[in-house]
């Protein structure tokens, strides 16, 4: 099954002269762009640095109903992964790394910049950071990958060590996952921040689905591994990839017994009818927010269902 897609922008001239870092899915469904200069170098070609020696600069891009907003971050040494909007008109930039060093000091990760490129505050949120969403209360909600959750960097006792947590807008632990078996979190790959207290989590070892709502955790088992993003509307999944094939998306409906039932696949067009290959992917919740081609394209969920004749009404 082929889908068809038309971009949402195009940012070939918007970033001329910047690489796109990071888009994302704002708490009111803003897209929301990051633009370096220059990729900083990988430490032994491995590991990204959280400070870097040379200066870069940022551009940010911020696009909602009706408007269009540019920022200029210059002169920055710090080697920025994510991006939300967060206090309705202030911007998170965040590292998804973050050190701990031999004299007990360690990286403020988190910065937040009001629109004229001033930095308002900073804070930790911790190593290892694997996805990263702002809700439109200002709850911060991160998950981790393995070297955040079992350490690296410095940290013997890792903040993300529970896979899954959240922050108040100043950085103070308002939620943390249990994070224990049967449905230990080694690998946070996938984040859905859906609702205010609606959040979903695909992790490894198991590769399990969990949901936390309202206080309460419940879990499922789909059939899928390794894919890197997800959105749901109503009791319809779909996940991007997996180890196999990236760009290959699986949509599933929820079955008896807490399982995931697979329906169908599928694979995206642009308007030229050439398949997309996708990269910079931000999910939240029915939305599925990526860039191909110097592109940005946002799925809903709800309009594949309708077009497919999955969905009436």
């Amino acid at each position: 099954m082929i889908y068809k897609m038309n971009p949402a922008a195009d940012l070939k001239n918007e970033f001329n002269g910047y690489t796109v870092a990071s888009v994302s899915l704002g708490p009111r469904g803003e897209i929301c762009i990051l633009g370096v200069n220059e990729v900083p170098e990988r430490i032994d070609g491995m590991f990204p640095p959280v400070q870097t020696e040379t200066i870069h600069h940022y551009k940010v891009i911020i696009m909602g109903k009706g408007y269009k907003q540019e920022v200029e971050l210059p002169n920055q040494s710090w080697n920025y992964h994510f991006i939300q909007l967060i206090d309705e008109n202030h911007i998170l930039l965040a590292c998804a790394r973050a050190e701990l060093y031999d004299n007990g000091d360690y990286d403020l990760n988190a910065k937040v910049f009001d629109m004229d490129g001033n930095l308002i505050r900073e804070f930790l949120l911790g190593d290892g950071i694997q996805d990263l969403y702002v809700t439109s209360v200002n709850k911060i909600w991160t998950s981790y990958f393995d070297e955040g959750v079992f350490g690296n960097y410095g940290w013997d006792k890792p903040i993300g060590a529970y896979g899954l947590r959240a922050w108040d807008s100043e950085g103070k632990e308002v939620y943390t996952y249990p994070n224990d078996d049967p449905h230990f979190i080694s690998d946070c790959y996938a984040l859905n921040v859906a609702g205010e207290e609606d959040v979903w989590f695909y992790f490894y070892t198991e590769f399990e689905l969990g949901r936390y709502r309202n206080g309460q955790l419940e879990y499922f088992q789909p059939d899928v591994s390794g894919s890197d993003g997800f959105i749901v509307y109503k009791e319809y999944f779909l996940f991007r990839g997996g180890y196999d094939d990236r760009d290959q998306y699986t949509l599933y409906k929820m079955g008896h017994g807490n399982r995931l039932i697979k329906v169908t696949t599928l694979s995206l067009a642009d308007e030229t009818d050439n398949l997309l290959t996708t990269y910079l992917l931000s999910c939240r919740g029915p939305e599925m927010l990526f860039v191909s081609d110097n592109k940005v394209y946002v799925l809903h969920l709800k309009d594949l269902l309708r077009d497919k004749g999955l969905l009436y009404g």
